[in-house]
């Protein structure tokens, strides 16, 4: 999902800021729950978060005239992780190693920052974020962080957004508020969050 940019404004607008979460979930199956299907990182294997607004995998483009920095950071899994953050194919930044059956959580303080690269916001931005099993079985757990991104000189937040179904990857537009998605492609429901209503925070 691209945060999409507008017309470019001779003069500064009132900063808005709202946040944005990035995550990975990988679950065992159960037949009491259908639906829910096992999903691991195998062995040795990676696996890129999701953008838990529209179930997008990463990487996202941030648009010229936002800035994006993460806040907090949690995760808990059964294997040994690593958590890389990659922006514009050029810096790597590690967001975490820990080892299998540890749980973790850690308030941040600009842990990563695109203004370490682009001050001003002046250039868009590729941000990928992905979970490495560097250990010997499959891995379940969770990963989940949580960024605050803020507008400078650009319009409020779009209205729409894309979702994209977990169950046949089908891409529909809905409303920046909606949370429960009826797939149009397979008749499907799945979730996705709505922390667009959280914008004003700390703007």
């Amino acid at each position: 999902m691209s945060i999409s940019d507008g017309a470019t404004q001779t003069s500064p607008c009132p900063k808005a800021t709202w946040t944005r979460a990035f995550g990975g979930n990988w679950t065992t199956g159960d037949p009491e729950y259908p639906l829910i299907a096992d999903y691991n990182i195998a062995a040795g294997d990676k696996r890129h978060l999701r953008d838990s607004d529209t179930n997008e995998l990463l990487p996202i483009t941030l648009e010229a005239g936002y800035i994006l920095s993460i806040i907090s950071i949690g995760y808990t899994v059964t294997q040994d992780l690593m958590v890389y953050l990659y922006a514009d194919s050029i810096a790597c930044i590690s967001l975490g190693v820990t080892s299998g059956g540890s749980a973790v959580y850690e308030n941040k303080l600009r842990e990563f920052s695109t203004t370490w690269y682009d001050p001003t916001a002046a250039l868009p931005h590729t941000i990928d974020i992905i979970a490495y099993n560097k250990g010997s079985d499959p891995m379940y757990g969770a990963v989940g962080i949580l960024c605050i991104v803020e507008a400078l000189g650009t319009p409020p937040w779009p209205t729409t957004k894309e979702c994209f179904c977990p169950y046949c990857n089908h891409k529909q537009t809905e409303p920046i508020s909606a949370t429960r998605i009826t797939c149009q492609g397979c008749g499907k429901e799945y979730m996705v969050t709505n922390f667009a209503s959280l914008r004003e925070l700390g703007g």
